[in-house]
């Protein structure tokens, strides 16, 4: 009996390690500590690349022209970024692809510093955005054109994250900046204002994506649709494990406040898409004007999504897309 007992360990742990040799290694970066990332964080704590036969490596990289980089040096396969970043660099020429999208609005509030009352108190002021191009600056565009401003109404400065765009509007160095949960309740929590959602203004935007390079896809469709098979799953776990997310987020952002990181989970969660299909809809809104005449589908590919409905994966997962 104890030899059959032994013979069996060691079967098993030999399984496991031939498993693990075999897993591709992928590395995936993402753009930055807020609420959108947390799915993919979920997806990689809870061990589900590995599950699905990938040794992943998740990396932070600030900036799209970075991340991009990257990935055309075939450092990154893999990239969590809003649709603007795979967007542009194809319009350059590159071959970029959005492969999912978990999430399809413009999760941020407009945070002002206290001595704005309404909007109009922001003419002539100072606006802080992560960067020029993406899509904290289409934001601000959006909560100004529903207020009747403009552009020139205001000056927009490029200040980085969240952890440096928060302290400046709390000195009074600008007047306001449009953050994203869990920056925004942190935000919050220190005494700043929120005059508007913009997630209440209408329109989709492809905030979250995860998009590869077209000749990885074509090289390594295999890879790409375990990604796809975790990604999902690890949606799913996002949405019914509400204390691991928070755990999750909280080792990922370094934010220690209870209140903040279960108010990020629960603002992200209602809409967050647990079938990561892309919409034409959220794609077209983030075309520049330079791309007239191009078609949305030219960004996208559904098609090893579809593959995993078409195959009852997704029913599998206990939610059907909707």
């Amino acid at each position: 009996m104890l030899r059959c007992f032994i013979l069996v360990v060691i079967v098993s742990a030999l399984m496991l390690i031939s498993s693990t040799a075999h897993a591709q290694f992928v590395r995936i970066s993402y753009g930055g500590t807020s609420g959108y990332n947390v799915p993919l964080w979920v997806t990689h704590e809870a061990g589900l690349f590995k599950k699905h036969g990938l040794s992943a490596e998740l990396i932070l990289i600030s900036g799209a022209a970075p991340s991009m980089q990257a990935m055309l040096a075939n450092e990154t396969q893999f990239a969590n970024t809003s649709g603007s970043a795979p967007i542009n660099v194809t319009l350059q020429g590159a071959d970029a692809v959005i492969i999912a999208s978990s999430y399809d609005l413009i999760p941020y509030g407009f945070v002002v510093h206290k001595e704005i009352r309404s909007p109009a108190d922001l003419k002539g002021k100072r606006i802080a955005i992560s960067r020029f191009g993406g899509v904290t600056e289409l934001a601000v565009k959006i909560a100004l054109e529903k207020w009747g401003l403009s552009s020139k109404d205001i000056t927009m400065i490029q200040a980085g994250a969240d952890a440096q765009r928060i302290p400046a509007v709390q000195t009074g160095a600008v007047a306001a900046s449009v953050l994203a949960p869990p920056g925004l309740f942190r935000a919050t929590a220190l005494g700043l204002r929120t005059i508007a959602d913009i997630s209440e203004m209408g329109g989709k935007y492809p905030t979250s994506t995860m998009f590869v390079m077209r000749s990885y896809l074509a090289q390594n469709r295999p890879a790409v649709k375990k990604f796809l098979m975790a990604f999902t799953e690890g949606l799913h776990v996002y949405a019914q494990r509400k204390d691991f997310s928070m755990a999750v987020m909280q080792k990922y952002t370094k934010l220690q406040d209870q209140e903040v990181l279960s108010k990020s989970q629960d603002y992200f969660v209602r809409k967050t898409l647990l079938v990561p299909l892309t919409d034409p809809a959220a794609v077209k809104n983030a075309l520049p004007d330079k791309a007239l005449g191009r078609r949305p589908e030219e960004f996208y590919d559904n098609s090893i999504l579809q593959e995993l409905i078409n195959e009852g994966f997704v029913d599998s997962l206990g939610k059907r897309p909707r």
